[in-house]
């Protein structure tokens, strides 16, 4: 079967129920995120996911009345943004074995107002990629943002990488239908018998907050 990226969209939208997904021949608009962009800025030296991370730092502190570790608007961040290309990637390789492109300039996005996580996502190329492609793009995009993110906090290459890995992961098995999963996560390089993450969000240093029961932690 051939797939087109609209209808790649339209899976994608099916199978993640917070997540709405259209094609654009552009950025749509300027609340939009920008993935060129905004990991050109970071390869610039700069920092464009500060706003992000300090949006999500004042609920924390608002919610638990505390003064939030940075650590953990840090790594949620970083988790949200890699998830964009991963959710793209993962999603559709699962359910039809290709998948639209997820280079940086393929990809925008807009956040939740008041959650802040991504929920919706502008697929900006025509471009419909073969597995072993995809996966190539998605390493080389999120390779990119993160050895460039400097949120103020060390976070180690483990939690970094492993993050892109946890939403993979997670991606392929998220469609109702997944013929594909096993060469997807072959050729994205993660297992499906994994039952724990490897990056942990540390969201367990919240006052009375536990472990989620995937949290790499309970090894």
């Amino acid at each position: 079967m051939t797939h087109s990226v609209s209808g790649l969209a339209d899976i994608l939208a099916d199978s993640v129920p917070w997540m709405s997904v259209r094609t654009a021949g552009s950025v749509p608009g300027p609340e939009w995120v920008s993935c060129a962009e905004l990991v050109a800025e970071q390869l610039a030296g700069g920092d464009p996911t500060y706003g992000w991370r300090q949006a999500a730092a004042d609920d924390y502190a608002r919610d638990y009345a505390i003064d939030p570790p940075e650590q953990v608007a840090a790594m949620f961040t970083l988790m949200w943004y890699v998830q964009v290309p991963a959710l793209v990637a993962g999603v559709t390789a699962a359910a039809t074995g290709v998948s639209p492109e997820v280079s940086p300039s393929a990809l925008a996005f807009r956040r939740h107002p008041t959650a802040h996580y991504p929920t919706e996502v502008a697929l900006l190329s025509t471009e419909v990629m073969p597995l072993a492609a995809a996966a190539e793009q998605l390493k080389a995009h999120t390779t990119a943002f993160l050895e460039s993110y400097e949120p103020g906090v060390k976070l180690g290459s483990l939690q970094r990488f492993g993050a892109v890995d946890d939403e993979v992961r997670a991606a392929i098995r998220l469609p109702d239908e997944a013929p594909y999963a096993e060469q997807a996560a072959k050729a994205f390089g993660v297992s499906l018998e994994q039952k724990l993450r490897t990056s942990c969000c540390y969201f367990y240093v919240l006052p009375k907050v536990n472990a989620c029961t995937t949290c790499p932690r309970f090894r």
